[in-house]
């Protein structure tokens, strides 16, 4: 089922007016006499990245926001997951997102600070028997996560262990699917994907609950490679206006009107 568009005209409109009284004060110090940055992200990632949404997901449009804060002009493109990974490497791209950092990640990429910050869930049928108060308790199972996502670093010791198994799935819509046909038994994944997925795809909401634990709690970043030499300089200029943008509010305020057009049944919550 092709997910719900909502209008999106007001939220753009909003930004357009409220960013140049703030650009003007981040900009003085940093003109822009720079290439475009080009961008990639990833699909199958609501809200926060897939080529149906507007600026392709709430990551790249709060990204460009404070790219452009800091002197920057840019362009971006969606590829598949593991695909951005790579020909980011390769330099045909300056900067990729939203990413979860990871050991294994930074030993190639140099990460900004956080864009996004939220709290990870086990989520099950419905009807499902398990009653599970902690990770550990999900010894045994198996669980679904799509292609390119992370895993904790404590999935990740559990699987090495082997008491617990990953299989994964095109995109999160399959990873659901997989759940309601019992071929996985848990799914981990952040609330607002997890409400955005069950509010736009053929699949009723009352079929899933989510565990009473946290699993992980997870931030979202740019990564830029390490293989090109600007990458420092873009990353250390991303989080000097990154600051500047929370201090002022704007980053909640684009944050909020962003997923409440897109999706009313999404609750943000503050940093």
């Amino acid at each position: 089922m092709q997910p719900k568009q909502p209008g999106l005209r007001a939220v753009f409109i909003v930004s357009l007016l409220v960013m140049p009284l703030f650009l003007v004060s981040v900009n003085a110090e940093t003109p822009d006499t720079r290439e475009p940055l080009r961008l990639v992200t990833g699909p199958h990632y609501p809200p926060f990245a897939a080529d149906y949404l507007p600026s392709k997901g709430l990551g790249p449009f709060l990204v460009r926001q404070v790219l452009n804060a800091s002197g920057y002009e840019t362009s971006i493109k969606l590829l598949p997951w593991k695909r951005a990974y790579r020909e980011a490497l390769k330099n045909k791209y300056d900067a990729v997102l939203p990413y979860i950092e990871t050991p294994e990640r930074r030993e190639q990429y140099l990460f900004t600070d956080a864009v996004f910050k939220t709290n990870t869930y086990a989520y099950v049928r419905a009807n499902s028997k398990i009653d599970a108060r902690s990770l550990q308790d999900l010894k045994g199972m198996v669980y679904c996560n799509p292609l390119g996502f992370a895993d904790s670093s404590t999935l990740q010791e559990m699987r090495s262990q082997g008491e617990i198994v990953r299989v994964s799935a095109p995109n999160l819509e399959s990873c659901f699917k997989m759940l309601v046909a019992n071929r996985a038994d848990f799914i981990k994944i952040n609330h607002y994907v997890a409400d955005y997925v069950l509010d736009h795809i053929d699949l009723s909401a009352d079929k899933i609950r989510s565990l009473p634990f946290i699993v992980e709690r997870i931030s979202l970043h740019v990564m830029a490679p390490k293989t090109k030499k600007d990458s420092q300089a873009l990353v250390s200029g991303f989080d000097r206006a990154l600051v500047e943008m929370k201090k002022a509010g704007r980053l909640d305020e684009w944050t909020e009107s962003y997923l409440e057009t897109i999706n009313s049944k999404v609750k943000t919550a503050p940093y």
